[in-house]
C-alpha cells in the first residue's frame, strides 16, 4: 500500500481515538470507601505518598496506606511519591481497596531482569553494566521513534538515520558499543525478539547485517527498557556480543492515557503528526491486561544542495556565441581524430537543481500491542503478550538525468527522472507462556512459546525499464522478503542458603526454529526485453527486482542448554563478594556446535564503592540473510577505475552489482570459503561510586575481539567473475569470515536526585 493511500485513514484514526476518551473519564455511582496502599518494587511501604481523587488529596502513613470516604463511582487516582515516578490508575465503581506499585525515578535502583538471573538484582548493585530506561524518560525525550528515545538516553547505543540506502531507509540499524546491528540481542519481556528479514547492503552503517526493528515497538506500550553493555553470548545464546536490550511492557490495570501530537523541523519540514492510545484493565481478581495502539505519520525532510551535474545531451549548433566546450572526436576503433566545439543545451539553465532527496524519508506507520497476566491457582500464572504492525515508506534513489540513455528513455521523461521506492513492512509476534513459583523454596519455573514474522515488500514508482524503450511501465513490483522465528523455552531459577551464602542456580533450554525467503518480483522489474537503446539496463530503475533463481525458501533449527550460578560469598546481598559464572552450548543444523562461557565478579569495598568485572566468550551464527540473500542491485559507486573512459575518477557512477550466496558458482569462482560463526572474546571492568545519597557515578572499560567476522566484501570485477555478465552484473559481492576486529571503550555514567520541598524532583543524568 502507498503512503498515498494511507493519509486519509489518519483522521479517522484521530476520531477513534477522542471517541474511546469519554470510556477513561469518571463515571458517577453510590460512593464508597476506599483504602490506597502504596509500595516500591519489592513490596515496601512509600510514606508520604501524595494521592489525588478529583479535587481531594490523602498523604500516605508509615504503613504506606491512606484512606478516601466517600468515593462515588468510577474515579481517576494518582500517586505521586518523592524519588518514584508517579503514576494513574482508574478506580472501578464499588471498589474499596487498591494496591499501587511505584518505580524509582532514579532508574538505576530499579529492579532488572537482564544480566543476571537472580530475582530482586537492582541495576547499579549488577557486576555488569545496565542502563534502566523508564517510560517517563522516554516520554520526555520528545522524539516519536523507539530508537531514536533509546539513543538520546543509553550511552554506546547508536540509531543513525540514512538516506538515498534503498530498505535502509526505512529500517534504521540500531548499534551498540561500535558493534554491527546483530552483534545486539533483542528481547521483549525477557523472551527473543525476531529480526528483520532486511539485509543492509548499501554503504550505510551496519552494512552487510541484518538486525531488529526497534520502531515496530511503540514507546507507549514500554514501561522501562533495560540495557545490558556486556557480552552475554553465554546466557542468552547467539547474537549477544555487544549486549542484550531488554524491552519490558506495561503491566497496568484500570489504568489509560491517550496522546496526539505534531512537530516539525526547525527547517519547516518534516511535518510528525503521533496519536497513541494504551489502557489497562483488570482480568478477574488479580490479572491484567494491558492494550497499546499507535499511529505515525512523519513526512519526508531533505538537505540536499543544488547539482551541478550537465543533464542533457551537449548541442552541437552554436547559437552564435563562443563554445562552452569542445569534445574529442572518435573513428569507429575509439580512437581521436579531432575535436569540435559544442554547447550547453538552453534547458540546463532552468532545470531545477535541487533534484536529490536527502533526508527522513515519509513514512506511515500503525501498531498495536498486548500485554496479558491471569493468575490461574497459588504460584501459577499464565502470561502472553504480541503484536501487529505496519509501515508504509517512500524514499527516493540517484536522479538519472535526461542524457543517461542506458537508464532512461526520453520519451517518457525528456528532463530525466528521480526514482522512488516504496516499502511495506508487516510485523506480526505472539508470545504465551505460564510460571510457576514454588512459595516455600523460591522455585521459579517459566514455559514459554513465541513466534515473529517479518516481511518485507518492495514497489518501485516514478521510474521505468530502460530495456522496454518507450513502452515501459512507470512502477513494478520489485519483490521482497520476509523472515519469521519460533522458540519454545524453559527457564528454571532456584535460590538457596548454602552455609550462610545467598546461592542463585538457574539452568534452562531453547529449541527455535527460524526461515528465510525470497519473493520474485513481477517480470518487468528485472526482465531484459531487449527494445531499448544500445546498453540500456535492463530492469525497473533504483531497485531491479528479484529474479526469479534469486527465490529462495529456507530454515533451520538450534537446540540449546545452559546454566548459570552466582552467589554473594558474604551472604548478604549488597555487602562484600559476588561471583557468578554461565555456560551455553548450541547446535545448529546448519553449521555446528558451540560452547560459550562467562565469568562474573563484585566486590562491594564499602557501601559507598564497589569494583565490577566480567569475562566471557561468544559467538554469533551467520544470518540466514547472510547464508541466502542473493540479488542485483544498481549502486552508485565513486569512478576509481574510470569506468566510462572520460579520465574522471571522483565522480559517481551506477553500476550493477551482484550479491552471490556464499555458496554460489561466483564464490567458489573467488575462492571465497563457506561461512562460519563469528567468535569473541569481552572482557570489562569498572567502579560504582555513590559518595553521597543520590548521587552516583559509574566508569566501565571493555575490549572486545572478534574473530572470523562476517563482512560483505568490496566489489569484484566480471573480469574477475565471467559469469556476473550472463547475469545481468558487472560486479559481485559475496559474504566472507575475513575480518579480525578489535572494540575498545569506556563508559561513564552520572547521575544525581533531588526533591524539593515544594515536591517537585530533579532528576540529572550524563553519560558518555
Amino acid at each position: 500500500m502507498l503512503i498515498s493511500e494511507n493519509r486519509r485513514y489518519f483522521w479517522c484514526a484521530v476520531a477513534i481515538l477522542f471517541g474511546i476518551l469519554p470510556l477513561l473519564t469518571p463515571i458517577t455511582a453510590s460512593a464508597e470507601a476506599l483504602k490506597v496502599i502504596v509500595q516500591d518494587q519489592n513490596g515496601n511501604a512509600i510514606p508520604e505518598a501524595k494521592l489525588q481523587i478529583g479535587n481531594r488529596e490523602q498523604t500516605t502513613d508509615a504503613s504506606g496506606a491512606a484512606t478516601f470516604d466517600d468515593v462515588s463511582g468510577a474515579q481517576s487516582l494518582t500517586v505521586l511519591a518523592i524519588g518514584f515516578s508517579s503514576k494513574r490508575i482508574n478506580i472501578a465503581a464499588g471498589q474499596t481497596e487498591v494496591s499501587v506499585v511505584l518505580a524509582p525515578v532514579q532508574t538505576v535502583d530499579a529492579v532488572v531482569v537482564v544480566g543476571t538471573r537472580s530475582i530482586g538484582r537492582r541495576a547499579l548493585e549488577a557486576p555488569v553494566p545496565i542502563e534502566v530506561v523508564d517510560r517517563e524518560q522516554l516520554r520526555l525525550t520528545g522524539q516519536s521513534e523507539t530508537g531514536r528515545s533509546i539513543q538520546m538516553l543509553v550511552p554506546s547505543f547508536n540509531f543513525p538515520s540514512s538516506t538515498i540506502s534503498d530498505g535502509t531507509d526505512a529500517l534504521r540499524p540500531a548499534t551498540l558499543r561500535g558493534l554491527g546491528p546483530d552483534h545486539v540481542l533483542v528481547l521483549v519481556n525477557g523472551k527473543r525478539r525476531h529480526k528483520s528479514a532486511l539485509l543492509h547492503v548499501n554503504s550505510s552503517v551496519g552494512r552487510g547485517t541484518a538486525g531488529t526493528d526497534f520502531n515496530a515497538i511503540p514507546s507507549s506500550a514500554i514501561e522501562r527498557i533495560e540495557v545490558l553493555r556486556d557480552g552475554a553470548a553465554a546466557q542468552y545464546g547467539s547474537d549477544a556480543i555487544a549486549g542484550v536490550v531488554n524491552i519490558v511492557l506495561k503491566d497496568d490495570a484500570n489504568a489509560g492515557d491517550a496522546d496526539i501530537y505534531w512537530g516539525q523541523t526547525y527547517e519547516g519540514d518534516g511535518d510528525t503528526w503521533n496519536a497513541n492510545a494504551n489502557y489497562g484493565m483488570k482480568v478477574g481478581e488479580t490479572g491484567f491486561l494491558n492494550l497499546s495502539v499507535e499511529w505515525r505519520d512523519r513526512y519526508r525532510t531533505n538537505r540536499a544542495g543544488l547539482t551541478g551535474t550537465r543533464q542533457y545531451d551537449w548541442v552541437q549548433v552554436g547559437p552564435g556565441r563562443p563554445p562552452d566546450a569542445t569534445i574529442k572526436i572518435k573513428d569507429a576503433n575509439g580512437n581521436v581524430t579531432g575535436e569540435k566545439p559544442v554547447w550547453f543545451d538552453p534547458r540546463e539553465y532552468h532545470f531545477n537543481r535541487k533534484n536529490f532527496r536527502v533526508g527522513d524519508s515519509d513514512s506511515v506507520q500503525k501498531v498495536g500491542f498486548y500485554n496479558l497476566g491471569l493468575p490461574l491457582t497459588e504460584g501459577i500464572a499464565l502470561y502472553s503478550f504480541g503484536s501487529y504492525s505496519t509501515r508504509q515508506n517512500n524514499s527516493s534513489g540517484f536522479y538519472r538525468n535526461s542524457k543517461d540513455t542506458g537508464r532512461n528513455v526520453k520519451a517518457i521523461y525528456p528532463d530525466g527522472f528521480l526514482p522512488e521506492i516504496n516499502t511495506d513492512i508487516e510485523d506480526v509476534s505472539i508470545a504465551f507462556g505460564v510460571t510457576w513459583k514454588h512459595a516455600p523454596t523460591d522455585l521459579d519455573v517459566d514455559i514459554g512459546f513465541n513466534y515473529g514474522l517479518n516481511t518485507f515488500d518492495f514497489f518501485v514508482s516514478n521510474s521505468l525499464n530502460a530495456s522496454y524503450g518507450s513502452g515501459s511501465p512507470t512502477s513494478a513490483d520489485s519483490g521482497g522478503f520476509r523472515l519469521d522465528q519460533t522458540a519454545f523455552n524453559v527457564d528454571v531459577t532456584y535460590p538457596f542458603m548454602y552455609q550462610s551464602s545467598l546461592v542463585n542456580l538457574a539452568g534452562g533450554i531453547e529449541l527455535r526454529q527460524e526461515g528465510y525467503g525470497i519473493r520474485a518480483g513481477e517480470p518487468v522489474s528485472w526482465f531484459n526485453a531487449g527494445l531499448g537503446a544500445d546498453g540500456a539496463a535492463a530492469g525497473i530503475q533504483v531497485f531491479p527486482g528479484f529474479r526469479p533463481d534469486n527465490e529462495v525458501d529456507e530454515n533451520r533449527t538450534n537446540i540449546a542448554g545452559y546454566a548459570d550460578f552466582e552467589s554473594y560469598l558474604s551472604g548478604k546481598p549488597g555487602t562484600g563478594l559476588l561471583v557468578g559464572a554461565a555456560v551455553r552450548g548450541e547446535q545448529y543444523s546448519d553449521f555446528g556446535a558451540t560452547i560459550t562461557g562467562k565469568a562474573t565478579t563484585r566486590y562491594d569495598l564499602t557501601e559507598q564503592i564497589a569494583f565490577r568485572a566480567a569475562g566471557s566468550t561468544g559467538f554469533r551464527a551467520p544470518s540466514l540473510q547472510q547464508i541466502y540473500f542473493n540479488n542485483i542491485s544498481t549502486q552508485f559507486k565513486t569512478d576509481t577505475n574510470d569506468a566510462d573512459g572520460d579520465g574522471n575518477t571522483t565522480e559517481l557512477l551506477p553500476f550493477e552489482v551482484g550479491t552471490f550466496q556464499n555458496d554460489s558458482d561466483a564464490a567458489r569462482a573467488l575462492n571465497i570459503p563457506e561461512l562460519k560463526e563469528e567468535i569473541s572474546v569481552n572482557v570489562s571492568g569498572g567502579i560504582v561510586v555513590k559518595p553521597v545519597q543520590n548521587l552516583w557515578l559509574t566508569v566501565d572499560a571493555f575490549q572486545i575481539d572478534i574473530d572470523d567476522r562476517i563482512v560483505l566484501s568490496g566489489s569484484f570485477s566480471a573480469d574477475a567473475v565471467p559469469a556476473l555478465v550472463a547475469a545481468g552484473a558487472n560486479q559481485a559481492q559475496v559474504f566472507t569470515n575475513v575480518a579480525e576486529t578489535r572494540t575498545r571503550g569506556i563508559d561513564v555514567a552520572t547521575g544525581y536526585l533531588h526533591a524539593f520541598d515544594n515536591e517537585s524532583i530533579l532528576n540529572v543524568k550524563v553519560a558518555a
